[in-house]
């Protein structure tokens, strides 16, 4: 019958280590493009949150600039009543009531005078009359410098369109909102005046009144951004997970933080940023459309100041309060319209009166003022990523190395058990080659004996000796394997007292004396007279030394010489035993000691034994705390030294578990 084939354990820890190289690699490709795709997830998603976060903020600052747009007023109609409605719906509809400060109006802004400026009372419910505070100092030179710069314009037949500039809607340094009333378009005819190149009903002056939304800067920083910020980019009690911070764009300060050490410069490269504060009238359609198209409301005549001109004065005055003198009369159609745009080149504005270009949409189109910007707490999202990678990289690849350590223990354990069971199977062979001899000795005396071979008394008391020889033999060996088998199991203990060396030395090497004669070796001592006892289980050590010197016998025969000596070192006690006999190879001498080993130069000479002396030698002197070493070369003999605690006169009888020699040499 023809064997199964057997594929070496080394071909299969090849293989397994090659496919764990092989996953290794692929896992590190498929980690690089995870990680490239999480990038990218990660600044889509943030790029998100920052336009969610700048659309939101922009949203409240629209609703604002809607909300205040206030209506022509008519004569009999209370301004301070439609700006209490405006401010009553503000508050009740705004997410953020508080985002409005104070609201301020600037009525009337013209050539002739310098900008006054009113402030709605919301306690009161009245508009009062203050001066200009500091915060608005750069927004009252602006509409000084506009109203300076002012003129009538007049238009050519056909013209229907009238465009004015307008100040700055956001201002990001109070911060404010600029809301332009309906301008209010006055014709102006000369009477008796002819001019025919001109659409004489069309000569025309300005008068723009505002609205001045001041911004609580305190609230914006403290309560509506960190809200915004908790909305859009999940803020816990800790804090948010990105650094970010609200920055002015012209002042080049942070408005806004999510931690006092982050202050960027806006201009830096960040993960993700946003421009905001800003008038989005896109976003409400509906409602924007009716503020980018005024329509003129009123004609004056100018004539002699008598009452009572025209007879529609009293409906004229219910429509606008005059600026100068003279009569209005309201149009029943409104032939012009008036577009506000913000600094408009000339060339644009010819192009525009001309219809050539649609600046309709461009009526508060404005630079954003502020930005905000995004980082990651490690530096940027490239740099987490990297981090994130190499994290994942390195569970990965401690799981491929503990998996890569786990294959060669099993490996190792193996071997070992494959070479535990060839030593089981030479110790088996061992052991019975060991039995057979002497029980076929002891069978053939008795034969003889009870065959009446043999007669004599002589003759008899030599086959008595001689069974009686076997049998001790026999008995050793039988006892080395249960005192193996019990320190293995645990159930062995040896109780530690003071023993002196040189008495229990002299008494093994008398019990071996015969062996010794027989070998025709010399034994030669060496015990100084201060040798202090050492601390040990008698019986234990005379094992040991039993085992020491029946190797000494075994393998030193051929020198002739066993040299037994002992000396103090420190706090332990040395002793040696010594031959020159044929050594041992140096290669071997890691393995003499493990259980049922023997040398090839043992095996090859018919060396009797089982290869357990000196594993139990190992044993027993690790229970007592102690060490074996070696030195030796082939052909130069062997020295064993066994290290032992010296027993001083504060030594105190102890026991020693068996357990701990099952441990010390696990």
């Amino acid at each position: 019958m023809r064997g199964r084939f057997r594929v070496p354990m080394f071909v299969v820890a090849a293989a397994l280590l090659g496919l764990i190289v092989l996953l290794a690699t692929l896992q590190y490709r498929w980690l690089g493009q995870v990680s490239a795709a999480e990038r990218e997830r990660m600044k889509a998603s943030l790029a998100t949150s920052a336009s969610g976060f700048a659309r939101d903020f922009d949203r409240e600052v629209t609703r604002a600039y809607l909300t205040f747009q206030v209506d022509p007023v008519h004569e009999g109609d209370s301004l301070a009543a439609r700006m209490a409605s405006l401010h009553d719906s503000w508050r009740a509809t705004s997410r953020y009531p508080r985002l409005i400060k104070d609201v301020y109006l600037v009525p009337r802004v013209s050539e002739r005078g310098a900008p006054q400026l009113q402030r709605f009372n919301p306690t009161t419910r009245f508009i009062e009359p203050v001066e200009w505070p500091t915060s608005l100092e750069t927004v009252r030179k602006q509409l000084s410098v506009q109203a300076e710069g002012s003129a009538p314009a007049t238009l050519g037949p056909g013209t229907t369109m009238v465009i004015r500039s307008m100040p700055n809607v956001v201002w990001e340094s109070v911060p404010a909102l600029v809301v332009p009333m309906p301008m209010v378009l006055v014709n102006q005819i000369v009477a008796g005046t002819a001019l025919p190149q001109l659409r004489q009903d069309l000569r025309t002056t300005a008068t723009m009144a505002y609205t001045i939304l001041e911004l609580d800067k305190q609230y914006v920083s403290a309560e509506m951004l960190p809200a915004l910020a908790q909305q859009h980019f999940n803020a816990t009690a800790e804090g948010v997970a990105y650094e970010m911070a609200v920055v002015n764009t012209a002042a080049k300060e942070a408005v806004y933080s999510s931690a006092s050490s982050f202050t960027p410069d806006p201009a830096a490269e960040m993960d993700a940023s946003a421009d905001m504060f800003q008038v989005r009238l896109q976003d409400f359609e509906p409602m924007a459309s009716e503020v980018r198209r005024f329509t003129s409301f009123a004609t004056r005549i100018d004539t002699p100041r008598l009452e009572g001109t025209a007879t529609r004065t009293d409906e004229v005055r219910r429509t606008i309060r005059p600026p100068h003198s003279g009569t209005l009369v309201m149009r029943e159609s409104s032939p012009v319209s008036i577009l506000l745009q913000q600094h408009v080149p000339g060339t644009e504005r010819k192009a525009i009166e001309a219809g050539i270009a649609a600046a309709t949409t461009r009526m508060t189109v404005n630079p954003s003022k502020w930005r905000l910007v995004v980082k990651h707490p490690s530096g940027s999202l490239e740099t987490a990523v990297s981090s994130l990678r190499r994290r994942n990289l390195l569970v990965s690849s401690g799981i491929l190395g503990i998996l890569g350590v786990s294959i060669g223990f099993l490996v190792v354990s193996t071997r070992r058990a494959q070479d535990l069971a060839r030593q089981q199977m030479e110790f088996v062979a061992a052991v019975s080659h060991e039995l057979r001899t002497p029980l076929a000795v002891i069978r053939s005396a008795a034969d003889n004996l009870a065959d009446g071979v043999v007669h004599d008394h002589p003759q008899v008391r030599k086959y008595g000796d001689l069974v009686r020889g076997e049998g001790r033999r026999l008995t050793e060996m039988v006892e080395q394997i249960l005192e193996l088998a019990g320190i293995q199991s645990g159930q062995r203990g040896f109780a530690l007292t003071a023993i002196p060396v040189p008495p229990l030395v002299r008494h093994v090497v008398h019990a071996s004396s015969t062996l010794i004669e027989q070998a025709g070796l010399e034994v030669q001592y060496d015990f100084p007279d201060t040798l202090p006892p050492v601390l040990g289980d008698e019986q234990g050590l005379r094992r040991v030394f039993q085992n020491l010197v029946g190797n000494a016998i075994k393998y030193g025969a051929s020198g002739g010489w066993i040299g037994i000596s002992a000396r103090a070192s420190g706090r332990e006690v040395q002793v040696t035993v010594a031959d020159k006999g044929m050594g041992i190879e140096a290669a071997e001498q890691a393995h003499i000691f493990d259980a049922f080993y023997r040398t090839p130069e043992v095996i090859a000479a018919q060396i009797q034994g089982a290869g357990l002396g000196l594993s139990l030698v190992q044993r027993i002197v690790e229970a007592h705390g102690g060490r074996v070493t070696v030195r030796s070369a082939p052909g130069q003999g062997s020295e064993f030294t066994v290290h032992l605690s010296s027993a001083t006169e504060q030594s105190a009888p102890r026991s020693s578990a068996a357990t701990d020699t099952a441990r010390t040499s696990a």
